[in-house]
């Protein structure tokens, strides 16, 4: 009998499939297979790009935020693993998308003590730093800041306050009866600046019949000391009196030196009196001066931020009405003559400093250059 082949061809068969099979399972099992994806880059996408390709590539995101200042808010930054690895599908890629930072607004504590200037600065969720230096504020008060109040800065930044540490005082010097040379040098030495009122009286012209502080007074290096020095004439004949006017607003002692026939400068002081008022005149109230004689007046800047104000345009103005728009303004002024040959310009404001438009703090002074001709008979 002859033997059966078909058996021996079924077995063939079977082992050639078990064969194929197995180089099947051993080509998908191993990593270098054509078919396993690579992660894609997604650098530069949005957030919502970049999940939206990795998952078309069957890969899951794990977004991570970090706080970017150059990069548009969402684009990612960085990823984990890099573009062109081969990743199983399944996997999980890491992206760094860019965050931008959140900013507050800052608020003002020019003016405050430096306590409540870092209370404010941190219920705004700021910090603050200090750089203290010399000043005629107050000790311990902050006069400057940077960023300015009102801008915008990024949360937990860092604000710098300019404090005040005061200045060392000084005890001012008995110069009365001195020369205006000798008084100046003594008052230089010591750091004092000058304010010069010449006025007439009995004794020799060019000697310091009165000064204001009085001597023995602890004043700040830097501040002023007021001296009337005689101008050798006597008084008596055509005299006039000077008004007091300490305790009074700037406006109503400006008003009350002119209606005198006087002259009138007013300067800010620091002072704990109400905004605006005046702390001291020089000369004295009842001291008997020529007409059109000069008479300072210094003015309390108040306690506290002092407001920012436009500055009015008083040029072409006469002198008086300039000085009370400005003072009306809530500023201190002071007169400058400027010679002039145009007869049009005698006795009205040529220029002003600052230029009118600018802000400038409640208090500060505002220069006013006034025409001054030649007198007829010159």
């Amino acid at each position: 009998m002859r033997p059966l082949i078909w058996p021996w061809l079924v077995l063939l068969l079977a082992l050639v499939s078990t064969g194929l099979v197995g180089a099947y399972l051993l080509t998908r099992d191993n990593g270098s297979s054509p078919t396993t994806p690579q992660v894609p880059d997604v650098v530069g996408l949005s957030t919502t790009a970049a999940t939206q390709k990795l998952a078309q590539r069957g890969y899951s995101a794990i977004v991570r935020g970090r706080v970017s200042s150059s990069a548009r808010s969402g684009a990612v930054l960085s990823q984990r693993p890099a573009p062109g690895t081969k990743l199983a599908r399944g996997g999980q890629v890491t992206i760094v998308v860019a965050r931008v930072p959140s900013t507050v607004e800052v608020p003002n504590v020019v003016g405050l003590p430096v306590d409540q200037a870092f209370v404010r600065l941190q219920a705004a969720s700021l910090k603050g730093r200090t750089a203290k230096v010399a000043s005629t504020q107050p000790k311990d008060r902050v006069f400057r800041q940077a960023p300015a109040g009102g801008s915008r800065a990024t949360k937990g930044s860092t604000v710098t306050l300019t404090v005040s540490r005061g200045r060392s005082s000084v005890k001012v010097p008995p110069v009365q009866g001195l020369t205006e040379a000798s008084a100046t040098a003594t008052l230089a030495r010591l750091g004092f600046r000058l304010s010069i009122s010449r006025v007439p009286s009995a004794q020799p012209k060019g000697i310091v019949i009165s000064q204001q502080p009085p001597p023995g007074t602890r004043a700040p290096k830097g501040s002023i000391v007021g001296l009337n020095v005689s101008t050798g004439s006597n008084p008596a004949a055509g005299g006039v009196a000077v008004p007091k006017v300490v305790g009074l607003s700037q406006g109503a002692a400006a008003d009350r030196i002119e209606r005198a026939g006087l002259k009138v400068n007013s300067y800010p002081v620091a002072s704990s009196k109400p905004q605006g008022t005046v702390v001291s005149q020089l000369p004295a109230g009842g001291t008997q001066v020529l007409p059109r004689s000069l008479v300072r007046i210094n003015v309390s800047l108040g306690s506290g931020a002092r407001q920012k104000r436009i500055v009015p345009d008083v040029a072409g103005r006469a002198e008086a009405d300039a000085r009370h728009v400005l003072i009306q303004a809530g500023f201190t002024v002071q007169t400058v003559d400027q010679p002039t040959s145009d007869p049009g310009e005698n006795g009205v404001v040529v220029k002003q400093k600052p230029a009118a438009g600018q802000q400038a703090a409640v208090g500060s002074q505002i220069v006013i250059y006034v025409g001054r001709g030649p007198s007829p008979s010159g």
